[in-house]
């Protein structure tokens, strides 16, 4: 059995960051500990802090691995996440031909139970049942309408955790319904609803908000739309904090608004992440990466992350 220490300023269950130390026994954490580490045990010290694993729920790729169209690579995307910091995550599969949904997801099934580094938490469907009018990078000849008996197939082929949706699309409120009776936590976004149209999503079910403000209708003072009722609301809501889709002034106001226990930072990850830049896939789709940013190929519309 090999016990070592890893020593440096640890982010400790009250919130406060303090100098300490982790014991390692066989890869496995045994204590956490204020202070020097025992006398005598061999010591790594860190130099940065020292926290719990990251947990993102919106990763659509990374490190050449695209989820939708590359499922049963999902090993090699969840072997090279744990560089970033994330040890468990939600692959994210986007709006694809309905037809080819239960490829995906059984691939993705299958590869999930040969995964190593950082752990599946279950499946985000985000789509394909979306706003024509705010689909963001998603392809708009593939949106659909709710249908529940599609839903109830879709969730049947895959461990799905999170759905998001547009709640103001006909026959939506049906289906997130259906979706909490079964467990499933759904989200609204890429989405066009008024504020009425909202609430009454939030009433039917929805318990979570995909990436504020982006893909949604702009907030106004008058027809406060989605990003009103999802700041209005005591649900949780998602930010993609890279400095690009979000100004730091409405993080601030956000982080006002709703704390620490109402937020979750997102990178809305694509292939791209942790490659060379030009051009990659998310899903059907040709992104270029250029700066830092992530867009449609011939297009100025976002496209994910590369975080």
């Amino acid at each position: 059995m090999e016990t070592w220490a890893l020593s440096g300023e640890i982010l400790f269950p009250d919130g406060r960051f303090r100098a300490g130390h982790l014991v390692i026994s066989d890869s496995i954490i045994a204590q956490i500990a204020p202070g020097s580490a025992p006398a005598g045990q061999r010591v790594r010290e860190v130099a940065g802090w020292i926290l719990p694993g990251f947990v993102d729920l919106q990763v659509n790729g990374g490190f050449g691995v695209d989820v939708t169209s590359q499922p049963a690579r999902l090993p090699d995307l969840a072997r090279a996440l744990p560089r970033t910091g994330v040890t468990a995550f939600l692959p994210t599969v986007i709006t694809s031909p309905i037809e080819r949904y239960p490829e995906i997801l059984t691939a993705l099934t299958r590869a999930s139970a040969k995964v190593e580094g950082a752990q599946p938490l279950g499946v985000h469907l985000e789509g394909p049942y979306l706003s024509p009018q705010r689909p963001g990078a998603h392809n708009p000849a593939l949106l659909r309408r709710p249908n529940l008996s599609e839903i109830e197939s879709l969730v049947g082929l895959a461990d799905v955790r999170l759905f998001s949706l547009a709640p103001e699309l006909p026959g939506a409120e049906e289906c997130i319904r259906w979706l909490r009776a079964h467990g499933v936590v759904v989200s609204a976004g890429h989405s066009a609803a008024s504020y009425e149209q909202a609430q009454a999503g939030i009433a039917a079910g929805i318990g979570y908000g995909t990436h504020l403000f982006n893909a949604m209708s702009p907030f106004d003072h008058r027809q406060p739309g989605l990003v009103g009722a999802l700041l209005d609301a005591p649900i949780p809501i998602g930010l993609i904090v890279d400095g690009v889709h979000l100004h730091p002034a409405m993080i601030r106001l956000v982080w006002r608004l709703k704390g620490a226990e109402g937020l979750t930072l997102v990178t809305d990850a694509v292939a791209a992440m942790g490659m060379p830049g030009g051009e990659h896939l998310l899903g059907d789709r040709r992104v270029i990466v250029e700066g830092g940013t992530v867009h449609l190929a011939g297009d100025d519309v976002l496209a994910g992350s590369v975080l």
